[in-house]
């Protein structure tokens, strides 16, 4: 209990830097009531004025089956005026247990919002307002952890939860200083090797575009951009020049799909920056269902990241994050300024360790040591 204080005060105080006059609104699912009183409390303590609204999670669901996606797609005048009020909206992430996507009519799976990254009219909306009135957003991922999602992800529960709770209570401002560091590093360079001891041999070159970084820090900067940053943070990814990867990506971490499934030992083959062949030592099918569901640039590479938080550890579904980690991504990469489009910009993504990464033939990457 006492570190859901901790993890509230760094969330107000450093993350978003909340100070006396202003209006946060925190939006919390059933199963988040706790931390969001706790985080109400901090934004007392400092001046602030909290108002906490619930996200039902059984009204959520049977909205999106039952609702049209006319309803579904507009924000309605209530929350806008709210928002129009707001000066920082931190959100938890849910559900509590898995979507069963086969009950969600498939016009309507976009529209689930519940990072507030998605791509349709609600949050075109949501955007121009966050943006106009440039309010600093910030989503607690700690609140994915739940027992539900444990088992059908095949996780230890109380290890998943402390895991990213160590996590989000890193320090984020040595985080957004490698961050920073790192980003300057990947928009001035030009050519990108990534190597492993099991068999990645992979070479690929950057276009120059903006890295995104994640860290947890929100400026006035990134509310202007509408810029929406999570706890726990830690990494830097960028979308490469799409048609140039050529080699061998192989992910010595599992992937976790829901059912409590595993892919372990994903290799992919790049040549033009395309897939030509994959493999998997285990769950390989979990792979092609992505494949098959998805319409576009799916099998093409997306995105390239590396991970900085050094209080996280690997294979619990934030190895993008971990210090060390390598995630090499494919499919839909527009909201990183890519040229890939897919379906609801899907994609997929998997990590590996223990990599030498090099940028214009300088090493930046050794094992879990940066080298900036």
């Amino acid at each position: 209990m006492e570190r859901n204080v901790d993890l509230a005060r760094k969330a107000i105080i450093q993350c978003l830097n909340i100070r006396e006059g202003e209006n946060v609104w925190i939006q919390s699912w059933n199963h988040t009531v706790d931390l969001a009183s706790k985080i109400a409390l901090v934004c007392l303590e400092n001046g602030a004025q909290p108002f906490i609204t619930l996200n039902d999670e059984n009204y959520w669901i049977r909205s999106l089956q039952e609702a049209s996606k006319s309803f579904l797609e507009t924000l309605p005048p209530i929350k806008a005026a709210a928002l129009e009020q707001t000066d920082a909206f931190i959100f938890m992430i849910g559900p509590s247990k898995p979507i069963n996507w086969n009950k969600i009519p498939s016009e309507k799976q976009e529209l689930t919002n519940m990072w507030y990254l998605e791509s349709n009219k609600f949050m075109d909306s949501w955007r121009m307002i966050a943006r106009k009135r440039q309010v600093r957003m910030l989503g607690i991922e700690y609140c994915i952890a739940t027992p539900e999602m444990a088992t059908s992800l095949g996780l230890n529960y109380d290890e998943w939860k402390a895991v990213l709770l160590d996590g989000c209570l890193a320090d984020q401002q040595q985080i957004t200083q490698k961050s920073a560091e790192l980003a300057k590093i990947m928009k001035e360079s030009r050519r990108v090797s990534v190597e492993t001891s099991y068999g990645t041999n992979l070479e690929f070159e950057l276009a120059g575009r903006d890295p995104m970084k994640g860290d947890s820090i929100v400026t006035k900067e990134d509310a202007a951009k509408g810029i929406v940053k999570f706890l726990p943070s830690g990494f830097v990814e960028v979308a490469p020049d799409e048609d140039t990867a050529e080699g061998v990506a192989v992910y010595n971490l599992p992937v976790h799909v829901h059912g409590g499934k595993k892919i372990e030992g994903l290799t992919l083959h790049f040549h033009h920056g395309k897939i030509e062949r994959y493999s998997a030592a285990r769950d390989v099918e979990c792979f092609e269902e992505y494949l098959k569901s998805t319409q576009g640039d799916d099998d093409k590479f997306g995105f390239f990241g590396l991970g900085l938080n050094p209080c996280l550890k690997p294979g619990f579904r934030q190895d993008d994050k971990v210090l060390g980690s390598v995630t090499v991504g494919i499919g839909g990469n527009e909201d990183k300024g890519g040229k890939n489009r897919t379906v609801g910009s899907r994609g997929w993504w998997a990590c590996m360790t223990e990599a030498r990464v090099k940028f214009d033939g300088k090493t930046v990457l050794e094992g879990t040591k940066l080298m900036i």
